[in-house]
């Protein structure tokens, strides 16, 4: 079963990952019987829809598919629900 892609399942696995991290995941993953084969605009744009699904806010420019720029970009996790709160 893949992860969750929105709210506390989401933060929970890709909290101080960057937004490069997800985007590669998705890239060598997705589609699953064929990785790798949408263009890499395709992949910025299911990344950007999972992010605004998960309520993180817009940048002050589009997403860009360049890695390097994508690895600078952390993703920082809101207020997690009680079953995410530090014992």
């Amino acid at each position: 079963m893949a992860p969750g892609l929105v709210g506390d399942a989401f933060q929970k696995q890709w909290t101080e990952l960057t937004v490069g991290d997800l985007f590669e995941r998705i890239r060598i993953s997705m589609p699953q019987d064929s990785p790798a084969h949408l263009s890499r605009q395709a992949y910025i744009d299911i990344v950007a829809y999972i992010l605004k699904a998960n309520n993180f806010p817009a940048g002050s420019s589009e997403l860009t598919h360049d890695l390097e720029t994508l690895k600078q970009i952390a993703i920082v996790a809101k207020t997690l629900g009680p079953a995410m709160a530090p014992h």
